[in-house]
């Protein structure tokens, strides 16, 4: 099911209480700003989902799954019972320094990488070819270096 984003806007406006407000020119910049930055935000959003999968909030996965908060942290495979993959920790320490906002980290682990037959490094992991990755991914992130 989708809602139309003039409709959350709308019920959002009517909810502060502001839908009927007049904005002087220094409120109305202000609101154009945080519009463009929460569009933009969500063009972001969708391109990040269209590559790696989609994308929920801390809180969001731990209702879904009904994960504890160690449990989440642990990263997990699709098997059943859910079990960590192993190896994630080590490949996303050596990312760690690399990337601050974790998003080239978790598009490299969803690209095919040719050292690695055409497997993402996260099937590499799943294969059980951890020390594989571990090695590409500190290859990967001494050429962001450079």
């Amino acid at each position: 099911m989708s809602t139309p984003l003039r409709d959350i806007v709308a019920a959002e406006l009517a909810a502060s209480g502001l839908d009927q407000t007049e904005l002087n020119p220094g409120d109305a910049a202000y609101v154009e700003n945080g519009i463009r930055g929460v569009l933009s935000g969500l063009k972001a959003r969708r391109a990040w989902e269209n590559h790696i999968g989609a994308i929920l909030t801390h809180k969001q996965v731990l209702e879904v799954t009904g994960w504890t908060k160690q449990a989440l942290s642990q990263g997990f495979d699709g098997a059943a019972p859910a079990r960590p993959i192993l190896g994630v920790k080590d490949v996303l320490r050596v990312w760690a320094d690399a990337d601050g906002t974790g998003w080239m980290a978790a598009s490299w682990m969803m690209t095919e990488q040719p050292e690695l037959g055409g497997r993402t490094p996260r099937q590499a992991l799943l294969d059980g070819d951890g020390p594989s990755v571990v090695d590409l991914a500190h290859a990967a992130t001494g050429r962001l270096a450079a």
